[in-house]
């Protein structure tokens, strides 16, 4: 499986810094980042509330069935990094979903939304857009916040579409 422009635009939000090569990957569906994160060397746990056909153990990879409203449904009770993508806006207490995720987070929360309507399925209850999305700032503090927005494939130019990516790192708070 290749990773698409917003994978690599995940992992570059990685820690530079020192830290256990642990991952959770909440949200991870058929686990195409999780796989090559696994081939990176990381240690990734994969989780998803539904099991994927495509979901298969290796060595330093494992899926889990895991409900983000029940952090005791989770493998670990925390890791290094984080990742979360295309999970809030299909979530109508996004806002529990995003407390759970930072107690699950040692030191960096990466998660990605839609911009807008980009991408938009009827199952996307939540909507963001330039002057909204800065309230993953406030939910986030004390915490340092970044957020850029990022294309998932060449053809998001022609269709105008975006995700924003949000990095949150618990070491700046």
């Amino acid at each position: 499986m290749s990773l698409n422009m917003k994978d690599i635009a995940i992992m570059d939000a990685f820690p530079v810094y020192e830290y256990e090569k642990i991952v959770l990957d909440v949200g991870c569906r058929i686990g195409r980042l999780a796989f090559h994160l696994a081939e990176m060397g990381y240690r990734v746990y994969a989780t998803d509330i539904e099991k994927s056909k495509t979901w298969q153990k290796k060595s330093n990879l494992t899926f889990h069935l895991a409900d983000i409203f029940n952090l005791e449904s989770f493998p670990v009770e925390k890791a290094p990094v984080v990742i979360c993508s295309q999970v809030l806006e299909h979530l109508h207490d996004w806002e529990l979903a995003l407390s759970n995720l930072l107690k699950l987070t040692e030191a960096r929360l990466i998660i990605t939304v839609p911009y807008k309507r980009s991408f938009h399925t009827s199952d996307h209850v939540n909507f963001w857009d330039d002057p909204s999305i800065g309230i993953f700032t406030e939910l986030c503090l004390p915490y340092s916040v970044a957020i850029s927005k990022i294309r998932t494939k060449p053809e998001d130019v022609e269709r105008h579409q975006w995700n924003y990516l949000i990095v949150v790192d618990k070491r700046q708070g």
